[in-house]
């Protein structure tokens, strides 16, 4: 049976074993599998989901990948996107910059990030904005349906979302095939995802 998360983060293909992967994408994603059908079930995006979360959960939830962005985003030198939209949200739920610096922070990434490791570690975020966008719909009975501020970390690139996804994995396919190099792009990936969701666990809490 196709799971949920496999048809929210790419196009809903159904992979069965790594002996069948035809590509790296196939291989990251049935590497990725289980803890992101784990991620998709989380108590606080499914609250999103459902519709039914409020302002001060919300509040809460987006300041753990708040926590978990702007240090990643500044190790993996990647342009501050994420953190940027999660600012903008946060202040929308009357988080201000004062309090955002006093919100915790994910301290155990790796000092140096490989080439091939924010590589995998892309896969997670890219794709993971793929399904961000359903979510963001979803908050239409929490923040108004014409109201932008508040859902652009769930909004991501807007439509320009699936471009950037295709972006990503002409990066991907550009890599020469090699053992050593998709281990290590898997790997990203699977750190990346596995740091995330220990991350996550204290979202409730946020006072690590």
């Amino acid at each position: 049976m196709k799971s949920k998360t496999s048809e929210m983060f790419e196009d809903g293909k159904s992979v069965q074993s790594p002996s069948a992967a035809a590509s790296l994408r196939d291989a990251l994603r049935i590497a990725t599998a289980e803890v992101h059908e784990r991620l998709h079930h989380h108590i606080g995006f499914a609250a999103v989901q459902a519709g039914t979360i409020d302002h001060g959960t919300y509040a809460l939830l987006l300041s753990r990948p708040y926590g978990f962005y702007r240090p990643f985003e500044a190790t993996a030198e990647l342009s501050p996107e994420r953190t940027r939209w999660l600012e903008s949200d946060l202040t929308a739920l009357n988080v201000d910059g004062a309090a955002r610096e006093k919100l915790p922070r994910c301290s155990t990434f790796p000092s140096h990030f490989s080439p091939d490791h924010i590589l995998g570690a892309r896969y997670v975020v890219e794709g993971s904005a793929l399904g961000g966008r359903g979510m963001a719909r979803q908050l239409d009975a929490l923040l108004g349906p014409q109201a932008g501020a508040g859902r652009h970390f769930f909004s991501g690139h807007g439509a320009a979302t699936g471009v950037v996804w295709r972006e990503y994995l002409a990066l991907l396919s550009a890599v020469p095939s090699s053992a050593r190099r998709n281990t290590a792009i898997i790997d990203g990936a699977n750190a990346t995802f596995a740091l995330f969701e220990q991350w996550l666990a204290g979202w409730n809490n946020n006072h690590d």
